[in-house]
């Protein structure tokens, strides 16, 4: 059985392909499907976090 959502608080270190950049509030996420991801940056890696949808 294959995962369908990310689960929130969740890293991953690259993104699907066709992510788009969404920016809300002036902080930049970026939307790939229903997921959205917060990137963080450690040391010069980005990590994207998983976050609930933006309001």
């Amino acid at each position: 059985m294959a995962v369908t959502s990310a689960v929130i608080g969740s890293i991953a270190y690259s993104l699907p392909v066709g992510c788009s950049t969404v920016v809300v509030n002036g902080i930049g996420y970026q939307q790939c499907d229903s997921a959205w991801y917060q990137p963080r940056y450690v040391g010069s890696t980005v990590q994207y976090v998983v976050v609930d949808a933006p309001r």
